[in-house]
């Protein structure tokens, strides 16, 4: 059987060929547009990518940098920085940024044979940092750099500046720069591009008027300027406060040695770059309370709690412990802080926990400022170093002379009280190994800029039978006037016979004429002025340093010596350096022991005429035995500050009695409040600022306590000595933020 299918005919067409390759060179297009916007997509991804991973590790190189910075600067202050080697290398700047790039893992990249062997021997791998990038120094056995890194690939001195580092010292780098410092050492321009260098010498002068609210002739070393806006709220964001700035500026983009990045604009630069300014605020004490201790806030130590105090402004301790219902207006520590129960802090209330996670962010939100409560580690770009040297800031003997130092402002000089003040008063002898009574006082004090030492024996004269503290000030026949100084006079013979005149002012001539004939030999004139101190027992037993500084002003005129706008300062203590009746066994121990000397001060109440202020430091324990820094004196003219304004003064002494002979019935206590025991993070024992003692020993009841704190707000308010604190922040610069050469 056989079955057919009908064949239907075929329909005639056509084949264009015009349409075929149209639609397929579409199509192409199409595919290569596809592709090469897939490709396009990929390098932003990269590019977005190796920004971020670049963003990330330049932030911690950054960060590395503020870590090493400060102790950089500080070893450049110390014995010995000066000295050719790796210790003076360590502290140039190239080598800073090179340690912050190790502390950054800019060098740990993953080994060539790895690359290779898992296809990556190209890669670029910006997570890591690539080793072959950031080179150190490569030196020979004596140190000499024979072939020098590539560290100018990261790190570039602003333009048209060459080198890694700008210093803003000498010359205005211009708009959006903070405002210069100047210096008349050269050895500081030179070297503050090269090292961080923190100098005394540094100042503010005609280059930063402009910038400046305050006159550089009246303020050169400390002025009022922004605080940064950082969140470590030493004070607010803005708000002026008393400090000095010194400053570099350098530019930095990590990846600049592989061109990369250069497809995003980065900070202002079109190439990548990001310039910064990295800051050392040097601020001088002048919270209300600045505490480098453990610290007790708001209770005496029995429990008690405060009753009549007022605190005005910020608080500062390493830790600080708030006892309940305390009110502070802001509040930093720098390990840890505990809160009681309704605590509250600043102007406006904190909802919750100001420690707790989230509650800063909530709280930044909602008022739009930082909240005034921080601890250091809140600022990822900042830290701030108390520089406490703990006992060591009584003693002057503690410490030997620094030389070859980088920076002309020593360490122990810039950081110990006691090496700070114009005028020094020792106990030099004793009068042997088992008899502590002193035997001679020495006395310095400043004379035309030049330091003079004045050696006052307590038991005999500078002559033979003359009586002690007397001292030679002509020969027979001559003349010598002590204007309106009240003096004793002796006149006579070594050996032989004195006569005496007692109260005397003017013109004295020593002759036989005016005292009478003490006998044969070779005669002389002798005076003795009222000294400002002396060796006085103290109820009766303990032998002290009397002080009064009432009368040292007098003092001084009867020496030729300058006058209290340069000595304004004394330190007070015991000469144990050297062998023989000065022996080391009679250091001040501290705490003070009952076999130590005592420092009493008396006749302190007006302190006006010390118009640059006054400041006593001493390693004794310090016994105040009378009103002191009562009387008012003149507001320093445009200052802006209210009356009554006094004299500004401090005292610092290891331990602090109210009154001598006799306990005082009332305490009250202006100003500031500081402490220097130190705190390694593991005592449990907090420090009770308020809890004062009395001479007796007893301790001043709470109801008996008046204490009203407040900041220093200009410079004309700091006393000659105070503790110092460094706040080192690095902050980014951006043409948005220019408004004008003292712009942060």
């Amino acid at each position: 059987m056989k079955t057919r299918f009908q064949s239907r005919a075929a329909s005639r067409g056509y084949i264009s060929y015009i349409l075929v390759l149209t639609v397929g060179t579409m199509l192409t297009v199409l595919t290569l547009s596809a592709y090469k916007y897939a490709g396009s997509s990929q390098t932003i991804q990269k590019e977005t990518q190796l920004r971020v991973d670049y963003q990330e590790k330049e932030d911690e190189v950054l960060r590395g940098i503020v870590n090493i910075v400060p102790n950089r600067a500080m070893k450049a202050m110390q014995s010995g920085s000066n000295t050719s080697g790796a210790a003076r290398d360590a502290l140039r700047w190239r080598n800073i940024f090179s340690d912050a790039l190790d502390q950054a893992g800019t060098r740990s990249s993953i080994t060539a044979a790895l690359a290779t062997q898992i296809g990556g021997s190209k890669a670029i791998m910006a997570n890591t940092g690539d080793v072959a990038v950031y080179t150190d120094d490569v030196k020979d056995a004596s140190g000499n750099v024979t072939q020098a890194s590539n560290i100018e690939n990261v790190f570039d001195a602003i333009d048209p500046e060459t080198g890694i580092i700008s210093a803003g010292i000498g010359r205005s780098l211009g708009t959006g720069f903070p405002a210069p410092l100047e210096t008349a050492n050269s050895n500081v321009t030179s070297r503050d591009p090269v090292y961080p260098i923190i100098s005394t010498t540094k100042v503010y002068g005609n280059l930063a008027q402009s910038s400046l609210p305050l006159s550089v002739s009246s303020y050169p070393l400390y002025t009022k300027i922004p605080y940064p806006e950082i969140r470590f709220g030493y004070c607010a964001p803005g708000q002026l406060f008393v400090a000095k700035r010194n400053w570099w500026t350098f530019s930095l983009h990590l990846g600049e040695h592989a061109n990369l990045l250069k497809s995003y604009a980065r900070g202002d630069s079109q190439i990548g770059e990001r310039d910064f300014i990295l800051s050392i605020y040097e601020i001088p004490s002048q919270l209300a309370i600045s505490a480098e201790a453990f610290t007790k806030i708001g209770t005496h130590a029995d429990g008690t709690p405060w009753q009549h105090a007022t605190i005005q402004g910020g608080i500062y301790a390493t830790r600080a412990q708030v006892s309940n219902g305390m009110h502070v207006d802001r509040l930093m520590a720098r390990r840890g802080l505990t809160l009681g129960s309704d605590v509250t802090i600043g102007s406006n209330t904190i909802d919750g926990n100001p420690l707790t996670p989230g509650t800063r962010e909530k709280y930044e939100v909602t008022t739009g400022t930082y909240m005034p409560v921080a601890l250091a580690s809140d600022s990822g770009r900042a830290s701030f170093v108390s520089i406490n040297r703990g006992s060591d800031f009584f003693d002057r003997f503690a410490h030997t002379t620094e030389t070859s130092t980088l920076s002309p402002t020593t360490w122990n000089n810039y950081s110990v009280g006691a090496l700070q003040a114009a005028m020094r008063l020792d106990i030099s002898a004793v009068t042997s190994a088992t008899n502590r009574t002193p035997t001679a006082l020495r006395f310095q004090y400043y004379k035309g800029g030049a330091r003079q030492t004045l050696n006052l024996p307590l038991t005999t004269g500078p002559a033979t039978g003359l009586a002690a503290g007397y001292i030679k000030v002509a020969d027979d026949g001559q003349t010598y006037n002590f204007g309106t100084t009240l003096v004793d006079v002796a006149y006579g013979v070594s050996g032989g016979t004195f006569l005496y005149k007692t109260g005397v002012t003017g013109p004295i001539t020593f002759n036989t004429a005016t005292f009478g004939n003490p006998g044969t030999g070779t005669k002389a004139g002798y005076y003795k002025p009222v000294y400002p101190f002396e060796i006085k027992n103290l109820q009766g037993t303990k032998p002290c340093i009397a002080i009064y500084p009432k009368r040292l002003q007098a003092f001084l005129v009867s020496l030729g010596a300058d006058g209290l706008d340069v000595n304004n300062s004394i330190a007070i203590n015991v000469d144990y350096s050297t062998t023989g009746i000065n022996l080391p066994a009679y250091k001040p121990n501290i705490p003070c022991t009952a076999n130590d000397y005592g420092v009493l001060m008396t006749e302190c109440d007006d302190l006006t005429p010390f118009t640059k202020g006054f400041s006593l430091v001493t390693n004794l324990r310090l016994y105040i035995g009378d009103d002191f820094n009562v009387v008012a004196t003149t507001v320093p003219a445009g200052s802006g500050l209210a009356a009554p304004f006094y004299p500004p003064a401090s005292l610092f002494a290891p331990e602090k009695r109210y009154g001598t002979d006799y306990d005082p019935y009332k305490v009250e206590v202006a100003g500031q409040i500081g402490h220097l025991k130190g705190d390694d993070g593991a005592s449990s024992t907090p420090v009770n600022l308020l809890d004062f003692k009395m001479a007796s020993e007893a301790s001043a009841a709470a109801a008996n306590i008046d204490v009203n704190l407040r900041p220093i707000t200009h410079p004309a308010e700091l006393p000659p000595i105070t503790m110092m604190n460094w706040l080192v922040v690095l902050e980014e610069r951006r043409k948005i933020f220019y408004t004008g050469a003292g712009a942060n």
